[in-house]
């Protein structure tokens, strides 16, 4: 069985016609291609190709398998394009390479554009390979990924809401959960217990001395980027962290003290909130592709 869904407002910007990636694990996704889809009628003109995307899958979508494959695969398409996709999927009873003859566009590839506000050059084949790089990964590490990217394209919905309020306080701070989620979790720093005895009462405790989240998330950084730019990016996660992760996560105050202000009232340089805004946003889509070729490659 095959689906297709083509994306309006994504073009399709990319040295080859289309990509081929690999069946998706734990899915019901047994391959698929990316191809520049001509589009619905634009008067007879001729214009740049969209991203159009036709899987092969084992079985019917429903409730059940919805989610780990058509789902994940729109938000594969989030991460590469930094924008969330509105898919609307249907049947298709030709053949895949056939479909894709039928339905190409003329333009494809233009290396001196880059459209709208795309990060990088190449985005269709950048998806094709977060998929080959997933099927690489174990499974435990393809589901610590999948939950941060889920994270991250929460954070890329609530990026367009009207409401400053919610959009910064919720964004960022589903971002930084999104870079906390792929980092490990805390841990003892001692093998053996520590021992201290209290100098008032002499009652003897165990040292409990652990790492926190914030160094588990510089190590993260500095592990998948290189210097110099990754203390950049550490310094401008550990300025964020704790006004945004301690005063609305830890609290649940996530939409964040409306009445006073909301998160722009912790800020004195409102100039400045802009930003982080991207930045933070770049920071933790560099961080969830580095996280897929590392782990690969170890793999």
């Amino acid at each position: 069985m095959l689906l297709f869904t083509y994306i309006p407002g994504f073009v399709y910007n990319s040295k080859e016609p289309s990509y081929t990636f690999p069946a998706l694990a734990d899915s019901i996704i047994q391959g698929g291609k990316i191809f520049a889809y001509k589009g619905r009628s634009h008067l007879g003109m001729e214009h740049d190709g969209e991203l159009g995307i036709i899987l092969d899958i084992k079985s019917e979508l429903n409730e059940e398998t919805s989610y780990k494959s058509v789902e994940r695969i729109k938000n594969l398409i989030c991460l590469s394009y930094t924008n969330i996709p509105m898919c609307r999927w249907e049947t298709v009873d030709e053949e895949i390479d056939q479909f894709i003859e039928s339905n190409l566009a003329s333009k494809f590839y233009n290396p001196e554009i880059r459209f709208g506000n795309q990060l990088d050059w190449d985005l269709p084949l950048r998806i094709a390979a977060y998929v080959q790089l997933i099927h690489k990964l174990p499974p435990e590490k393809q589901t610590k990924f999948w939950q941060a990217l889920q994270t991250y394209c929460h954070a890329r919905e609530i990026a367009h809401l009207p409401n400053p309020q919610y959009r910064y306080t919720l964004y960022m701070t589903l971002h930084l959960a999104s870079i906390n989620q792929l980092a490990d979790e805390p841990h003892s720093v001692h093998e053996k217990e520590v021992k201290l005895i209290c100098p008032e009462c002499e009652e003897v405790s165990a040292l409990s001395h652990s790492t926190s989240h914030v160094q588990e998330m510089a190590k993260l950084i500095n592990d998948l980027i290189d210097e110099p730019y990754s203390q950049t990016w550490v310094s401008l996660m550990k300025k964020l962290y704790h006004p945004v992760r301690s005063q609305y996560i830890h609290t649940g105050k996530l939409a964040g003290f409306e009445d006073a202000g909301g998160f722009i009232a912790l800020w004195k340089n409102k100039q400045a909130l802009m930003e982080y805004d991207i930045n933070l946003m770049i920071l933790n889509r560099q961080l969830l592709e580095r996280y897929l070729q590392v782990i690969a490659e170890q793999h």
